[in-house]
């Protein structure tokens, strides 16, 4: 290339007066575009808070028999729904029906007991009106004696046997009446009470109506409707007071969301959520700050963070936010432990410096 081409080329270049589009792109464009973005990224910046240490929950419940036993049917399927009151399990119940016919047998020996002892008092009345009946003879026996004494007309061994004789008709009606104590005493002390009034008969009405109470638990319900799961199987053993199977409910879902302390701030309850699930990328949902928790994980813990030694590592702590989720009627269904992605909106705020916000408001 020679020196005239290169000079042709030149001058058929134009200057960089004539591109005034370039001059007002670097000049004005740029710098304004540069403008907007920061003053969005200071009006947005620290606005929204997230994590995706978030999980749905549900109630749960633990079901337990309250009789132990062995699975004689189950009533339902895995993860069936099931309503209030229906039933699941029913256990086997030969032990509890021997139980059963145990008590009724001691209350009708309660019963029994009572009835004599109540005949016995009876009898005893008796005895004791014979026993003064034979006093009063015995009195006037010996009345008689004493003036056939007096008059010499009998021996003294009379007047002596008349004497012992009245002597033991006294005693016998002592015998007597402390036997009606007795009695009477075993009786509760009203020998007129009634059978079922009396405290061995109404204590074997009690276990009558503990075995009756416990043959009717081998029937074991679901105590709020939901969806079941970790059922037995026909011929396990439950114990009672142990969970045999949970049952999960199926509405009323929320979101437990661990945030760090350091992104909390701003968030007051009540703020709204936007809701992503792992299960569902496509679909979002909205809810709303629910509560935050008065203490961290940590203060949960089985053995909590013990800082007082000379190797402590300041920990970022995790505080638990509960988040009501609004779920629409065309929303896919939530289970219970669901992985999710949560982002709150705290409204306009800035993390910026106290100095920089300063001047930014000065410049308005």
């Amino acid at each position: 290339m020679n020196a005239e081409t290169v000079a042709g080329q030149a001058q058929q270049a134009p200057p960089a007066a004539t591109r005034p589009w370039l001059r007002v792109l670097l000049l004005w464009v740029l710098p304004a575009v540069a403008v907007i973005t920061a003053y969005f990224l200071y009006m947005v910046h620290g606005r929204y808070v997230s994590t995706d240490n978030a999980y749905v929950q549900a109630d749960k419940t633990d079901v337990a028999p309250e009789v132990s036993g062995t699975v004689r049917r189950v009533l339902v399927t895995e993860n069936a729904q099931v309503f209030n009151g229906q039933q699941v399990l029913e256990i086997s119940d030969e032990q509890l029906g021997i139980a059963l016919a145990r008590a009724e047998a001691q209350l009708a020996g309660a019963r029994t007991a009572v009835a004599a002892l109540k005949a016995s008092y009876r009898q005893k009345q008796s005895e004791l009106a014979v026993a003064r009946s034979n006093l009063a003879y015995a009195q006037r026996e010996l009345e008689r004696q004493r003036q056939l004494a007096a008059a010499k007309l009998v021996a003294q061994s009379r007047l002596d046997d008349a004497e012992h004789a009245a002597t033991l008709a006294q005693g016998n009606i002592t015998v007597v009446e402390r036997e009606l104590d007795q009695i009477a005493a075993q009786l509760g002390g009203n020998p007129d009470t009634d059978v079922n009034a009396h405290p061995s008969v109404v204590q074997a009405q009690a276990l009558l109506a503990g075995a009756r109470l416990n043959l009717s638990r081998t029937s074991v319900v679901a105590p709020t409707a939901g969806i079941v799961s970790h059922l037995p199987k026909v011929g396990d053993h439950v114990d009672a007071g142990r969970p045999a199977f949970a049952i999960v409910a199926n509405s009323g879902a929320w979101i437990d969301a661990n945030f760090k302390e350091t992104d909390l701030e701003f968030v007051r309850v009540g703020m709204p959520v936007r809701i992503e699930l792992d299960t569902y990328p496509e679909h979002k949902w909205q809810g709303s700050v629910e509560s935050i928790s008065q203490a961290t994980g940590a203060e949960f813990a089985i053995l909590p963070a013990q800082n007082a030694t000379g190797n402590w590592v300041k920990v970022v702590q995790r505080i638990g936010v509960r988040i009501a989720i609004v779920a629409g009627p065309d929303d896919p269904p939530l289970r219970a432990g669901m992985s999710t992605d949560v982002r709150i909106d705290t409204g306009r705020r800035s993390l910026l410096p106290g100095w920089v916000r300063g001047l930014l408001h000065q410049g308005r």
